[in-house]
This record gives structure tokens, sequence and C-alpha cells, in this order.
């Protein structure tokens, strides 16, 4: 499945990519982060629960940051699982930031994930619409952050 997705951040490109690397601010904007092990500054261990239709998920995933420009743009890849459910996810990840006018920054994300067992299985239509819901709330959640700290 390949997500792409972009926002208006209200923020410069420095500060947004600042907090898009400080686990502890994605922890919180993550929608469903259980919790996040930072194993180096490269490397995350991430517990995510997801409910997709009638079926909860707790995906253990390993990310790592493969390539970057710092404040301009990322590569992570990473895989997962939930073995209660018998079901694997692996990502393939691209954020690009860039100036926007007034200070802001335009953040872009394009994803390549494949989800296969028993979540998979819900088809590519109910995983297009539990990411686009999560997506939005976490840019909600990014732009709450940001708000406050500038207020």
């Amino acid at each position: 499945m390949r997500i792409e997705k972009q926002a208006l951040l209200g923020a410069s490109t420095e500060r947004a990519w600042a907090l898009l690397l400080d686990p502890v601010v994605m922890a919180a904007c993550v929608p469903g982060m259980a919790s996040i092990e930072v194993i180096s500054d490269t490397e995350y261990l991430a517990t995510i629960k997801v409910r997709i239709s009638f079926v909860s998920a707790s995906f253990r995933i390993r990310t790592t940051i493969v390539d970057q420009r710092p404040s301009v743009w990322l590569r992570s890849v990473g895989t997962g699982e939930d073995s209660a459910l018998a079901s694997t996810l692996r990502h393939d990840t691209q954020i690009a930031l860039e100036p926007a006018p007034e200070g802001q920054t335009l953040f872009r994300v394009e994803s390549d994930v494949e989800v296969l067992g028993r979540v998979g299985a819900f088809g590519l239509s109910a995983m297009k619409t539990k990411a686009d819901r999560l997506w939005d709330a976490f840019v909600e959640a990014l732009q709450s952050r940001l708000a406050a700290e500038a207020g």
C-alpha cells in the first residue's frame, strides 16, 4: 500500500526537523503509540496499538533511519509483528521538509507499507481509511504541540 500525505506545519524546517527526530514528541503525537525505546540516534523500537474494524493489533516495530539530509529529508525502514494475530508489517518511508511562506514548513510523507497475515486480510480500502484517520490525528497532535511551544 502506498501512502502519500502532506501538511503545512506552523514552524520552521529546523524546528519541525527537531520535533520529528524527538522520540518523546513522536510518541505523544502518534496515535496508538504505547511505548518507544530508543536503541540509538537512528534506531527505535515502538509498540503501536491499532484497531481495524473489529480486530485490535499490537505491533512491535523496529524502525531505522537509513539515510538523511538534516532539516530536509530522511528515509526510514522498519519491520514489526503482532504474534497474537500472526501478522507482520513492513514500511519504507521518506519524509521531506520544505520551507513555506510565513515561517511555515511543508511536511511530506511517502510510505510503502505492507501488512501481511490476519490484519492484512482486511484489504486495501480498510487499511487506507485507517491510515487516513491516523495521519489526521498525528498532524493534529503535532500542530497542537507546535502551537503550545509558540504560545
